[in-house]
């Protein structure tokens, strides 16, 4: 007779009444067997294919090889760990769909359950030793998403059980059930970054620790516990867990916050006093999850698609300390798939500066050992694989815990000849200042945990905190060839009394220092000195632009809601700053800030009389302030303190286009014309001026009339025409100076795309041909000149500048081009009001009017013979 039969393999779920599933059977039997004995075989195979799954669920796969680990079996409560039913590695003969297929693996915490959050779930059916009076649970856990009830473990709940759970806001909690009466106690976590969870009840609180840290206690008194039936981990169809679990475990006592920590800090043993169930989920196959405390509450695995799926875990289950400048020994821990044996290599140094060793002849004597000097390296010595880590010195009083103490961190991998392992594993060591930071005295608990760096590191919590506060004031200091004043300027500034130094910051601009780096060495050294000295102080280098443009580049690098300018060889008396803040929050509009107050008609501007030392003394009383009168009288210095609206209303902020400076009165001139100025004066003499016989303030003194005159070709919408073109005429005569050539081509050359240095230089040009017969080819080619800078500078001119056209139209008058003249004339008469008559009246508003031929704009050029 010959008969065969297969039974489906899967083994039988303990959450369902579902019997195992035959596969059909193929009967094969001589004709002269008796129908009695075919009733009866058939029974015998049914019965052998109901027992064979159960028989099956605790014993591996005949056809599957063990995993082979990197260390002994250990004695965990006085059973072997080999006792156990030996792990299979993965095989095509598996009935778990979600097995790890990945191996080798690094790393001693192995593999996790990682669970969907829809009915995922790991039973122990009926679980031995459950608590009846006190209990402690906890796991690491890696929440991945947040939702009402996280079940970490569970047994009966609110029917007199317990349940560890995660909520919708993130907060664990271990809830004790009495007569459908939940009692709870709570701390937060945070999704995606593992922690250490345990839920304790003592017989009077409930409490929960979160990484080591208590939250706060519920009282419940003598609370009765159901001792019998399941146990519950990852939730199943009642709340199940969406994340990653890793070593769960349980007590049939309340654990101390030391012994949370000693839990926290290392896995456990499985000789630990009442542990009911340890499961560390590193089987990574089949249908059991092994207990390693004697009590042996294994565990199924959901069936089918309840799967939970086995992942390489990243837990810290385990973190080392030393003493700065000790050593100490490192497991490499790994599996692979035997009969291949897993071999450690290190894949990366310490991160923080200590040192490995290893013994690669197999030496016994620590002290031959070669140090690690280069990744990757495999790990040898009869030892097996272990290093040695020599910590490295204090971070210097910094570090994570201001005190020297730092995370150090060793990676690895493991090969098993065939193929290295998927992951990296992550060793962490505390360096700390000495060894009593390592121990766990009961005495000083908060300390033990608060003084570990690695810990300080895997739970700072990123948070959106704001940056600190801007200072309220920028000091503006452009520096071009003055290294032995600079010093003082900035001690100036260090000189303040009466204010916080939070309150200001300092921005020296190098505008293009040419005395050999002196200044520029005169600023570094000032910034070094100043920044030790606890102040905000900054260095800007840019090629040369000149004054305006230096301010204006530290503007651009400035934070500060007010702006102070000061050169970089003058200096502020000690009371200015304190006296400057006490008018503005004295402001009556200022409303508690003076920001405030600068924006809706407060003061927007302070500044003191001036003080001018040096070559010799003079001093300023400034003036009453008189909008109108500002335009033709300067009423300010460079130095005062201004709110930053006003340097926005000018598009370019201080104009680099005047000679010889007034930068800062024609910034004054724009800010006033585009939002009013309202300042206040303190009559004290605060602001001190260097005078020096050859200093840009002499300059400007001997070519005032040529300073003026570029201030006000700055604004032609607000002077009259008749007044611009009297300055224009400063640059149409035969003795212009030739400081003021020159630097009116240093202008073009700087800003070649801005207005006003083109328009000088057309009329430069024009005053050049007055040096020629009107017929030479001289004159001619100046005029040509002349014509192409006053283009370019219509190219590049507001819409209310009518100047370059203008002198344009003149120009070709004068070159006898009446066509283009008229055409160029007619054109602006019609975009501008009162320049037809300014042109009528050019012999008396103009000292030069005879040079051009003038007369009616022909409307038709045509009728103007050429």
């Amino acid at each position: 007779m010959s008969v065969s039969g297969v039974v489906d393999p899967r083994p039988v779920s303990l959450g369902s009444p579902s019997r195992p599933r035959l596969r059909p059977l193929l009967v094969v039997m001589p004709v002269r067997v008796s129908p009695l004995a075919k009733i009866s075989l058939v029974f015998l195979f049914i019965f052998l294919a109901i027992l064979v799954p159960f028989a099956e669920a605790d014993q591996p796969d005949a056809h599957q090889h063990t995993l082979k680990r990197t260390r002994p079996p250990q004695q965990l409560g006085g059973v072997a760990a080999a006792a156990y039913p030996s792990q299979p590695s993965v095989s095509a003969h598996t009935t778990n769909p979600k097995a790890l297929a990945v191996f080798p693996v690094a790393g001693e915490q192995q593999l996790a359950m990682d669970f969907d959050g829809v009915d995922d779930y790991v039973l122990v059916r009926t679980c031995k030793g459950l608590p009846t009076a006190t209990i402690s649970v906890g796991a690491w856990v890696h929440v991945s998403k947040h939702k009402a009830y996280n079940r970490v473990m569970s047994h009966e709940w609110v029917n007199w059980g317990w349940n560890l759970y995660v909520d919708g806001n993130g907060v664990v909690r271990f809830g004790i059930g009495q007569d459908n009466k939940d009692f709870a106690a709570g701390k937060l976590i945070y999704r995606g970054r593992w922690h250490f969870v345990v839920g304790v009840y003592d017989g009077a609180h409930i409490q929960v620790y979160v990484d080591g840290i208590p939250g706060t206690k519920t009282e419940l008194a003598a609370a009765v516990l159901d001792g019998d039936g399941y146990l519950s981990i990852g939730g199943a169809e009642w709340d199940p867990f969406h994340g990653v679990i890793d070593s769960p475990r349980i007590f049939r006592r309340a654990v101390t916050q030391s012994e949370v920590i000693r839990m926290m800090y290392a896995p456990l043993s499985g000789n630990e006093v009442e542990l009911v169930g340890s499961w560390t989920l590193d089987e990574g196959f089949g249908q059991v999850v092994h207990d390693t405390s004697p009590l042996l509450n294994h565990a199924m695995i959901g069936p089918g698609k309840r799967v939970p799926t086995w992942v390489i875990s990243t837990a810290p289950v385990r973190t080392y300390c030393v003493a700065a400048g000790s050593s100490l020994t490192l497991d490499l821990v790994g599996v692979a798939a035997s009969p291949r044996e897993a071999r450690a290599f290190v894949t990366s140094l310490p991160s923080r500066g200590g040192s490995l060793h290893h013994a690669p002849d197999g030496g016994v004597d620590a002290s031959s050992w070669a140090e690690i000097a280069a990744v990757p390296q495999e790990v040898r010595g009869s030892n097996g694989m272990r290093v040695v880590y020599t910590a490295g010195k204090l971070a210097g009083g910094e570090g994570e815990l201001g005190d020297g103490s730092y995370c150090d961190t060793v990676k690895f991998r493991v090969h098993d000849g065939e193929g290295s392992s998927t992951n990296e594993a992550e060793l962490q060591i505390d360096v700390v200042p000495d060894a009593a930071a390592c121990t766990d005295d009961d005495g000083a608990i908060e300390r033990y945990v608060s003084r570990r760096p690695c810990w300080r590191v895997r739970t700072n919590v990123p948070r959106a905190l704001a940056k600190p506060a801007p200072p309220l004031i920028s000091v503006l200091v452009p520096l071009y060839n003055q290294p032995d004043d600079l010093p003082h300027t900035v001690q100036s500034m260090a000189n303040q009394t009466d204010i916080d130094p939070s309150t200001w910051e300092m921005v020296i601009v190098d505008d293009g220092s040419t005395d050999e780096g002196r200044s520029n060495a005169a600023a570094r050294t000032a910034v070094e000195e100043m920044r030790g000295r606890g102040f905000n102080i900054r260095l800007v280098e840019k090629q040369n632009g000149g004054l305006a443009d230096a301010r204006n580049a530290a503007v651009r690098a400035a934070r500060g809601e007010w702006y102070l300018p000061l050169d970089s060889d003058d200096l502020l008396d000690a009371s200015f700053l304190s006296k400057a803040l006490k008018v503005l929050a004295d402001d009556p509009k200022s409303v508690g800030t003076p920001h405030y107050g600068a924006k809706h008609g407060g003061v927007n501007l302070v500044i003191a009389d001036l003080r001018g030392f040096g070559a010799w003394e003079y001093s300023w009383r400034l003036p009453v302030y008189d909008a109108l009168e500002l335009r033709h009288t300067n009423m300010f210095h460079c130095s005062a303190l201004y709110h930053k609206s006003l340097f926005a209303a000018l598009d370019e902020g201080y104009p680099p286009d005047t000679l010889f400076g007034y930068e800062d009165w024609a910034m004054w001139i724009g800010a006033e014309d585009r939002v009013d100025i309202r300042p206040h004066n303190i009559k004290e003499e605060l602001f001190h001026y260097r005078i020096r016989e050859t200093s840009m303030h002499q300059s400007l003194l001997q070519h005032q009339e040529f300073s003026l005159a570029s201030v006000r070709m700055l604004y032609p919408h607000v002077y009259p025409a008749e007044l611009l073109v009297s300055s224009h005429d400063k640059f149409l005569s035969r003795e212009v100076p030739e400081r003021v050539h020159r630097v009116v081509a240093e202008k073009v050359k700087k800003f070649p795309y801005r207005s006003m240095p083109r328009l000088m230089s057309g009329l430069l040009h024009e005053a050049a041909a007055l040096n020629h017969t009107e017929d030479s080819e001289e004159a001619h080619a100046e005029w040509e000149s002349a014509l192409a800078d006053y283009a370019m500078a219509d190219d590049c001119a507001t819409h209310n500048d009518w100047q370059p056209r203008f002198r344009r139209g003149l120009l070709l008058q004068r070159m006898r081009r009446f066509s283009e003249s008229n055409s160029t004339l007619t054109r602006l008469f019609a975009d501008f009001t009162n320049l037809a008559e300014l042109y009528a009246s050019l012999p008396l508003v103009s000292i030069y009017a005879s040079q051009f031929a003038t007369g009616p704009v022909i409307t038709d050029p045509d009728a103007v013979s050429t």
